[in-house]
Parts: structure tokens; sequence; C-alpha cells
């Protein structure tokens, strides 16, 4: 810089001379030059040296020499001359062969070209992506409510992508053709903007989802949202073809920083829908399952699905093709399950939720489903905050009552007392004579012998075990929000899986909050299963705790260790709680001044002075609370704990004889509370060895 700077001065003359009236030569379309006086008017000059300068131009013509240069009066003259770079010097920009350039052949092979022609190659690039866009958004129409057609955004994308240079190419060509495409793009955007705005403002927009089964409406949606699920689609489309292209290939950065913001904005078309569709039907689900108005009892219609296949089902034994044609006889006998039912009848409490499951699914298909990775993270969206609303309700109410302890001898004898009671008092039943032919064929239908007529119902399985309401709850949820999702949201890769094996593992993190979602779920069912099935309850959960804080494995019980770790700290207090809680309040009374009251660990609401909604807003928000909020809920009961654990050592110091088993019981759920809070979150409880 510093050298272009000095040049003036280097060119000033030495001394000032006096200044000189400007002479003009200019040059004439022959290559003869004509000298201009200051008044504009050329010298007069000779005949013959008018013809000799004509016939030297016309032999400089024919021997095809340049003419010479004429010396601008800026220029001094003692300055050398500057010569001309030859054709070839400077190299020519190469071209991308997906979008050729027309150019002109020089004689030594190479091509030169001018911006005018290059202008209109770019002229040509956008009218090929602008009768793209005319061809997808041809025939949509929001009054005839015909949306864009599947492949539209596709064909726009892969447009664009078609026409831009590889990055081997020059970067002059890629922002000439980048600045062309982001024009047709802008025109698309513009044009699902416009297509998308009378939709939106439509009330039958916001119109609620159907997904009631019970619905006379077929479709799940209506033909406003069928019209702007379609543009969201196309804007989609367009935006995952060039997102994949900026991935795939080395682009320079300026790509991706000019391609951004059409981008951004076909993503903004696509939130204004789904996000509104995702939304309304995720507060439907979650309302439906906190609503009991109109579920039927037991026995009667159901409000939505009656069953779902048991998750311990046996296997159907499969057939083969040399037993295929054997003949079947009526009494053969059916595999039986191992006293378990067949079919897992859905609780009172999950029938709405359930009557919404098969619309709910539609809904997935249709929104969702066409999108890809996009489109499992919507599903995750919805599912995970469903899977916690339902963990939440089923901990915080108790859905069993009162324990599974068994009776009282005393109420055992009062109920058979009352039975023979019963039975004494049965008044006898004698058939009249009329009835006789009546009872006859009431006694053939009901006799034992098979007939041909009529085959024997499957009998029921044997034995079958009865499940506590809580777990039985949680199995119906787990089977139910599986057929909701199955299929839709692809399973996560193994723990160990390399990274060629998906290599696309972070676009997956939708795959993996569903599948922690679905676990905590598992082992909600897990506990509850071992809380409320067996004699011992409590001593298997308080070594659970006791094997969860001192890292001990015992493969026995690894699926219920494993299941004390994984749930969220604050679901398994609550439920830990609520069963130390039931246990001493069937305590009797220490002395007639004290009641079972005192005998209670206060929940964190009740000790903060919290509301239930507000308690529900701060901790119970969803799974990464419960994480944070578990230390906080361990503090807080620590002092009731510890006063509950004296008490009970008290109580029992007073008794003459050994403490009867609802004390010891009592002690071990306070004891596993206190436990897990240690083995969870690190709040050592006193007295809970």
């Amino acid at each position: 810089m510093q050298a272009l700077r000095t040049l003036p001065i280097l060119n000033r003359p030495s001394r000032p001379s006096s200044p000189a009236p400007p002479t003009v030569q200019s040059t004439t379309a022959s290559g003869t030059s004509t000298v201009v006086n200051g008044d504009g008017k050329p010298r007069s000059r000779s005949l013959s040296r008018q013809v000799a300068e004509k016939v030297s131009s016309l032999h400089a013509a024919n021997n095809g020499a340049a003419p010479a240069a004429a010396i601008a009066p800026s220029q001094p003259v003692g300055a050398p001359k500057k010569g001309m770079s030859p054709p070839g010097s400077r190299p020519v920009t190469p071209r991308s062969s997906a979008s050729p350039l027309p150019g002109v052949a020089a004689p030594n092979g190479t091509t030169t070209e001018s911006a005018g022609i290059q202008a209109k190659h770019m002229d040509v690039i956008g009218l090929r992506l602008n009768e793209v866009v005319n061809k997808a958004c041809a025939g949509v129409d929001f009054k005839a409510k015909k949306g864009f057609k599947k492949g539209n955004g596709w064909s726009v994308g892969e447009a664009v992508v078609k026409e831009l240079p590889f990055p081997p190419s020059d970067a002059y060509l890629i922002r000439a053709v980048l600045r062309t495409s982001v024009k047709a793009l802008s025109i698309y955007t513009i044009r699902l903007e416009t297509l998308l705005l009378p939709a939106l403002t439509d009330p039958a927009f916001a119109n609620a989802l159907n997904i009631n089964a019970q619905a006379p409406a077929a479709h799940p949606l209506n033909p406003t949202q069928y019209f702007v699920l379609s543009v969201a689609h196309a804007a989609w489309e367009t935006c995952e073809v060039l997102e994949q292209t900026l991935e795939t290939g080395k682009w320079p950065r300026f790509v991706q920083e000019t391609l951004r913001p059409v981008m951004d904005k076909l993503d903004l078309v696509v939130s204004k829908v789904i996000q509104p569709l995702m939304l309304g039907l995720k507060r439907d689900l979650i309302a439906s399952l906190s609503r009991n108005e109109g579920t039927s009892p037991t026995g009667s219609k159901v409000v939505g699905l009656a069953s779902i296949p048991a998750p311990t089902t046996a296997p159907t034994p499969a057939v083969t093709k040399e037993h295929s044609n054997a003949p079947v006889s009526r009494l053969t006998k059916e595999l039986s399950s191992g006293g378990t039912s067949r079919q897992l009848a859905i609780p009172p409490c999950l029938q709405h939720f359930a009557n919404r499951v098969d619309g709910s699914r539609k809904i997935f298909d249709l929104v969702a489903a066409p999108c890809a990775d996009d489109g499992e993270g919507w599903i995750t969206g919805v599912m995970v905050t469903v899977i916690w609303k339902g963990m939440c309700i089923v901990s915080e109410k108790d859905l069993g009552g009162a324990t599974n302890r068994p009776p009282s001898p005393n109420s055992v004898a009062k109920a058979l007392a009352g039975l023979g009671k019963e039975k004494e008092t049965t008044p006898t039943v004698v058939a009249s004579p009329s009835l006789g032919g009546v009872t006859a064929k009431l006694t053939s239908s009901l006799s034992i012998i098979p007939s041909r007529s009529q085959s024997r119902p499957p009998s029921p399985p044997r034995g079958a075990q009865k499940v506590h309401p809580a777990t039985h709850a949680l199995m119906s949820l787990e089977g139910l929000v599986k057929r909701l999702v199955g299929g839709l949201v692809q399973p996560p890769a193994a723990p160990g899986a390399s990274i060629n094996q998906d290599p696309n593992a972070t676009e997956h993190i939708a795959r993996e909050a569903l599948h922690e979602a679905l676990e905590a779920l598992a082992s909600f069912r897990i506990i509850s299963n071992a809380m409320y099935k067996g004699a011992s309850c409590s001593s298997r959960l308080l070594a659970s705790t006791r094997r969860l804080r001192d890292d001990i494995d015992d493969p026995v019980e690894e699926s219920l260790d494993d299941a004390m770790e994984d749930l969220p700290a604050v679901t398994l207090f609550t439920i830990l709680q609520r069963q130390a809680n039931l246990a001493l309040a069937g305590l009797p009374a220490n002395d007639e001044k004290a009641g079972t009251g005192h005998l209670k660990i206060r929940t964190p609401a009740e000790i903060w002075g919290w509301t239930l909604i507000e308690y529900e807003r701060q901790v119970l928000s969803g799974f990464s609370a419960a994480e944070e909020w578990g230390r906080r809920y361990a503090t807080a009961i620590k002092p009731d704990l510890e006063r509950v654990l004296g008490q009970l050592a008290t109580q029992s110091a007073g008794f003459s004889e050994k403490p009867t088993r609802e004390v010891i019981e009592a002690v071990e759920w306070v004891k596993a509370l206190g436990v897990a809070c240690e083995a969870r979150v690190g709040i050592k409880m006193g007295g809970c060895a």
C-alpha cells in the first residue's frame, strides 16, 4: 500500500512548468490518430500526409498488427510503458458439470465469457427454479381445501441442489448460483406463508382433534387441518433436502450462512402447524388420564378398550407343515399361561385414555410418521409428558387402599359366622309342576356331555393371581403406551454400539428419551409389584435399598435393584412414604392421649406450606425436575422420619412381649424410606442402619 501511495509523488515533475494548452490525441476507427487543439477543432494537415497515414493504417490492418497505443496526458513521457498481458495469462473460472456456462471459444482453446452471457445463464437458472416452484404450487387452493401433493417439497429442494455447483468449483460461481437459488426459495416460502395465513385464522383449525374411538366421524382431522398439514409437510420436505445436502458435502461456510435464513423460515412454517396440533393432542391425553367421570364399573360395558394382551401371555404354538392338515379335536386342551390371564382388563381409571389410544395413533401416523427423525421428536415430546403424568397420578393416588396384610382371626371368625347365618336363612325354592318342561330343557342345555351342535367354551385360567390395583394400572398404562408408539419411534442403538453403526446418534436423542421414559415406567411397575405381592414385602424392599446403598449385586433380585435405581428419586420417595404412612396408621396408640396422627411422616408440600397445584408445578413438572428435587425432598422429611423412628423404638420398648408383626412392618417401611434417601441422594437418616 505504501508503494501505491508513493506513485503520484514519483511521477510529479521536479519543478513546476508553465501550463501548456491541453491536447488530446484521439484514435479514429481506422486506427489513425487525430490531434485536437484547445478549441476542440482538429488541426489542418496536408492531403499527402493524410493519404500516407491512410495507406499505413490499411497495411497494419491487413498484417494483423495492433494500432499504436495513445499516450494519456497523465502519464509522464519518460515513464516506461506497461505491456499488455497475453490472452491466456489469466486463468479462466472453472465451471460445474451440473450447470455448464455458455462461452465463446478462443484460438488457443480457452473460453472467454462476457458479463452479459453469465447474467443470461443466471437468468436461465432462475427461470428453471421458478418453473419448479410454480409446478409444485399448482392447484393448491385453501378455498377448495386442496393441499400439496406428497413429494412436491422434495422436488423443489432437489431442483435447488441440482443447480448448485459442487464444492470444488469456483467460489464466485457458487455465490452467483446461490443468490439465484435463494431468490427462488424466497418466492416459494412467501407462497407457503400466503397459503397458510387464511388457514391458521380459520376457526376450524383450532377445533379439537377427533381421537375419540366412539366419535361418529371417521377422519381424525377436519379439512382445514388436513390442508395446513400438507403445507407443513411441503415446507419440511424442502428444508430436509437442504439440510441433508449441507451435511453430506464439504460446502464453504457462506453456503450455509446464505441458506440458513430461508431454512429458518421453512422451519417456522412447520412449527406454526405442528406445535398447535401436538399441543392439543398432548392436552387431551393428559386430561383423559386424570378423568374418572363416566367410567363404567367392573363387569359392565367399558368406555374404551376392554382389554389388552397381557405382558406374560404364553406364546401360541406354531403350526407346522406336518400337522397342518391333521384333524383337530373339539376337546383339545388349551395352553395354560401359568396362572395369569391371557388378556389384561383396562382399569376404570384408564378407560378414557384407552378410548383415545387408537385415534392418537392415527394422528401420529398422519402428522409425524412422514417426517423421519423430526417426527420421532414430536412423538417423544408428547409421550414423555403423558408417561410422566400417568406415573404421578398412580404414585400420588392410593388406588389400592390399605396394604395387603391378611385379615385378623377375629374378622375371619365374624365373616364365617355371618356366612353360616346367611346359609340358614336362605329359602328353599320348590319347583312348580308346570315348569317341568322348562326345567328339563334347562338341565339338558347345562349338561356336561359334549354335543356336535355346541362346543365347549375355553376354560378360564386356573389359579389366576389377583394383581394389586396400582400394579394393574401401571401394567395397563405400559401396554397402552406401547400400543400407541409401537413402530413409530425406533428403539435406540445398543449401549456398546459403535458410531459406524449409528452415524446420526446425536439426532436420535428422541429415541433415547422415550426409551428412558418407558424404562422408568417399567421400573415403577416392578417396584409396585414387589410392594404388594408376597408376605414380607417390607423386608424385601428394605433389603433392596440396602443393596443399592452398599453397591451389592444380587442375581436373584437384579431386576428389582435396577428398578430402584432407575425410578426418579421423588417418585420412589413418594411411594415408599405412602406405604410407611399406611403401615403407621394401622398401629394402635401408645397411650390414650397420643393418637395415631402423631405417627406420620408429612409430605414436603405440607412441610413447606405449598398447595397441591404449586407442588405439582415446581416438583412434578417432569423427569428432570423430579431428579433435581430429590435431595430437597429427603432433607424436608428427615426430621419427621427420625422422630417417627424414635417413637417406634420407644413404643417397642414399652411392650413386655415381642413386638407385633404390624410394628415390625411399620419400622421396616420407614427404614426403607430412610435408606433409599441415603442411597439415591446421599442424605443419611438417623436410626436407619
